[in-house]
C-alpha cells in the first residue's frame, strides 16, 4: 500500500488523511481503503513520535469516521496488532469492538476491530 496509496487506495474509491504542521511538515496520515461491502477498512495509521499525545490520533480518526458516515458506510473495520496498546485504547475510544478472527494478508495481524456506523 505504501508503494502505490494511488492504485491501492484511491483508485479504488478510497480516501487518504494528512495531518501536517503549520510549516508544512507531515505528522500523522490515515488511509480509508473502500471494501466490498460499502464499508471501509482503517489502513496505514500512524502519528509521528513527536506528535503523539497531543490528540492527533483522535482527530485522524474522527475525519475517518466522519467521511465513511458522509459516504454511507455501513463499518469501518480494521486489522492490527495487539502489543499496539495506545493504538488500541484510540480504536477502543472510538468505540471499535474486537471481532472474530478472519484470514489476513497483514502478517503481524492479531486482532481484528470493527465499529458499525448508522449513515447519517
Amino acid at each position: 500500500m505504501l508503494g502505490d496509496p494511488v492504485g491501492k487506495v484511491l483508485a479504488s474509491g478510497g480516501h487518504i488523511f494528512m495531518a501536517e504542521t503549520d510549516a508544512g511538515e507531515p505528522v500523522g496520515c490515515v488511509g480509508l481503503k473502500a471494501m466490498d461491502d460499502g464499508g471501509f477498512e482503517v489502513v496505514k495509521m500512524t502519528v509521528a513520535e513527536a506528535a503523539r499525545g497531543t490528540g492527533l490520533g483522535r482527530l485522524l480518526m474522527q475525519a475517518c469516521i466522519d467521511r465513511a458516515r458522509a459516504n454511507g458506510a455501513p463499518r469501518l473495520y480494521l486489522e492490527t496488532n495487539a502489543s499496539l496498546g495506545p493504538a488500541i485504547g484510540l480504536y477502543r475510544a472510538a468505540g471499535f469492538a474486537d471481532i472474530p478472527p478472519r484470514e489476513t494478508d497483514y502478517s503481524r495481524c492479531d486482532l481484528w476491530m470493527e465499529l458499525a456506523l448508522t449513515p447519517r
